[in-house]
């Protein structure tokens, strides 16, 4: 018989709801407890899971039958809930991202390593049965020398989505349409193309009343010698699915909406087929997508547990996209006028 894994989640909203779904759909997953600080929330969480809510993690923690805890609250108390965790002996699986600076991400590495216990991070498009194609040519070198690597997230999100919440702080989401949106597509970008060894661009916040940035654009210089530009923010209506395009001396290949829908290399062109799975994209409503990925990452875990195994996403891959992102908060552009 297939051995129970036990898993709280710390957070009620809607993220956290969908990690209690997916738990509740995989058969040795057995969701134990979940924390929330909202007494509104906890009671319409107790009527759609068999399971307690608690007001305080320590009570989660106690359940000695909890194996994976999974993080889901603000951004910016990440650290402080992982170290809180951690010091309890419970492995961990958390939401994007895993803090909001890398100085903190340097501070939970520390605790995990003292404790340890197995952390995972969740940057589920890398599940992505497409996304996992797309990488295979990409390595396969069929493209030839690759060259130019053109992203957009260019996405929207309505004034009330920031309205009396944490989103789009800089206490708690470290900034917004890059940090909390964005990051999902910096992820893969850095999966693909490697470590960027320059960067420039500009961020602004031009439609929303938030403190963190709803509009920017960015140019790379990947240490590989390729060039690469990104475009990205939350005030794009009406919203469109994220790309990534990748020009190689050999060919193109176009990835969109979790797709990929073009490539000017015939062996790919050919193969080529009409996908009709669509597992959504977050471009105009943020839980419109499938949850076969999450599930997907959520197994990966349990794996990890089970055997003993390195998570597909460990601190030092979460590290890599916050440490650009932080970057790019950095920039003020560099200016050359014309009269």
């Amino acid at each position: 018989m297939e051995k129970k894994v036990g898993f709280g989640i710390i957070g009620t909203g809607n993220i956290a709801k969908f990690h209690a779904d997916c738990i509740e759909k995989i058969d040795n997953a057995n969701l134990l407890g979940l924390v929330s600080k909202s007494e509104t929330r906890a009671k319409e969480v107790c009527k759609l899971y068999d399971c307690p809510v608690f007001s305080d993690i320590e009570s989660l923690l106690k359940i000695p039958e909890v194996d994976i805890v999974c993080i889901c609250n603000e951004s910016g108390l990440h650290g402080a809930t992982i170290t809180k965790v951690a010091k309890a002996g419970k492995n961990i699986l958390c939401e994007k991202p895993l803090e909001t600076t890398i100085e903190r991400i340097d501070q939970i590495a520390a605790v995990v390593k003292s404790s340890g216990i197995k952390i995972g991070c969740v940057f589920q498009n890398r599940e992505n049965p497409e996304y996992i194609k797309l990488k295979n040519y990409f390595d396969s070198g069929i493209l030839g020398k690759v060259l130019l690597c053109q992203a957009t997230i260019n996405w929207y999100r309505p004034p009330n989505y920031y309205k009396n919440s944490w989103r789009g702080t800089l206490s708690m989401d470290g900034g917004a349409a890059l940090i909390n949106q964005g990051i999902h597509t910096i992820d893969l970008i850095l999966d693909l193309m490697g470590e960027v060894s320059e960067v420039s661009g500009f961020i602004d916040t031009l439609y929303h009343d938030i403190e963190g940035e709803d509009l920017g654009v960015a140019s790379f210089k990947f240490k590989s010698g390729a060039l690469g530009t990104l475009s990205f923010g939350t005030s794009l209506f009406p919203g469109e699915p994220e790309s990534i395009s990748i020009y190689g001396t050999k060919g193109s290949i176009c990835f969109t909406g979790g797709k990929i829908i073009s490539s000017t290399v015939d062996k790919i062109n050919n193969q080529l087929i009409t996908n009709k799975t669509n597992l959504g994209s977050g471009a105009s409503d943020p839980m419109a997508i499938s949850d076969q990925l999450h599930i997907s990452s959520i197994k990966n875990m349990i794996n990890v547990i089970l055997n003993d195994e390195k998570p597909k996403v460990d601190i030092n891959e979460a590290k890599k996209s916050v440490a650009l992102i932080n970057a790019i908060y950095q920039l003020k552009g560099n200016k050359v006028e014309i009269n």
